[in-house]
């Protein structure tokens, strides 16, 4: 008989992952109204400098310790490395349906794998390569090659976000083996904001007072996001919670058609569930292959 804790904790988490990823997209939607009147590379410094702020406020709780690490320079390369992933996908939220790069950054869990074949050595069976297989098709049919689509600026800053979110998901497979998820998340966004500010400049324009608020409630969401990504990751396992990445495509759906009067086609529902039933296929299969390793 199921136990009703392991349940109530199941549900709980799943709830967490889909609160997550429905605050993520809803940065995403005032990124994209501000970019208007902001460069997206200066927002991505706004976000980035309040959302540090706001984990700050995990020192009231843990104290200075919370700073404390021996892996400093891996959380630099990091937070560089994330930090052109967050140029990149804001700057393409302004250049492509919300719907469509919420499907195409679903990817980078598969990108993840290859990485960790071609640098840590890890090994890929034939039914990880075949799912590998399934999510790359997946995009095809989001980019309808030879339908103009593929020639889109926005569609490879896609690409480059989640090359970047791939490479920093494996050198966080390194820092949080040591540190705590609240030190690996504060280092994160602070080495992410010279890396924003750097490219920022370049546009910089101060913004007018009344797009303050908004600025603010972008590094908030930010954090919030994170915040509920890794309290769904305390409840349940990666693998259990991969599925409900799919709700990012729900949200990117839903927010595109209601603040951007987008439609997304057909194309876009079957690419993105490919991708996805394909993301979940290789995190249960990694999730089985360490219960046999510590079975072992």
């Amino acid at each position: 008989m199921p136990n009703p804790t392991r349940l109530s904790q199941a549900f709980a988490a799943v709830l967490w992952a889909a609160l997550s990823s429905g605050i993520l997209t809803s940065m995403w939607v005032i990124v994209r109204q501000l970019s208007d009147r902001i460069h997206p590379l200066e927002i991505t410094f706004f976000a980035t400098f309040f959302g540090f702020l706001f984990l700050s406020c995990s020192t009231i709780k843990y104290g200075r310790k919370i700073f404390k690490t021996f892996k400093l320079k891996l959380h630099f390369y990091r937070g560089t490395v994330n930090g052109l992933a967050i140029l990149s996908w804001f700057t393409a939220l302004t250049l492509i349906p919300l719907a469509d790069a919420s499907a195409l950054n679903l990817l980078a869990p598969l990108f993840t794998s290859i990485g960790a074949v071609l640098f840590l050595g890890e090994r890929m069976g034939p039914r990880r390569w075949m799912a590998l297989s399934i999510g790359v098709i997946g995009a095809l049919v989001i980019m309808r090659p030879g339908f103009g689509y593929i020639d889109s600026l926005g569609l490879w800053l896609v690409f480059i976000t989640v090359v970047a979110s791939a490479v920093q998901r494996l050198l966080g497979k390194s820092v949080i083996s040591e540190d705590s998820s609240t030190t690996c998340v504060l280092y994160l966004t602070l080495f992410m904001i010279p890396v924003a500010l750097i490219s920022a400049s370049f546009v910089w324009i101060w913004p007018d007072f009344g797009d303050l608020p908004w600025l603010v409630l972008i590094g908030a969401l930010l954090s919030l996001g994170h915040y509920a990504l890794m309290r769904s990751l305390n409840l349940a396992d990666v693998s259990a919670l991969e599925p409900v990445n799919f709700t990012r495509l729900v949200w990117g759906a839903l927010f595109g058609f209601l603040f951007f009067k987008e439609s997304p086609d057909l194309f876009t529902w079957i690419g993105g569930f490919m991708i996805i039933s394909a993301t979940s296929y290789v995190a249960h299969r990694e999730a089985k292959l360490k219960k046999i390793k510590s079975n072992n």
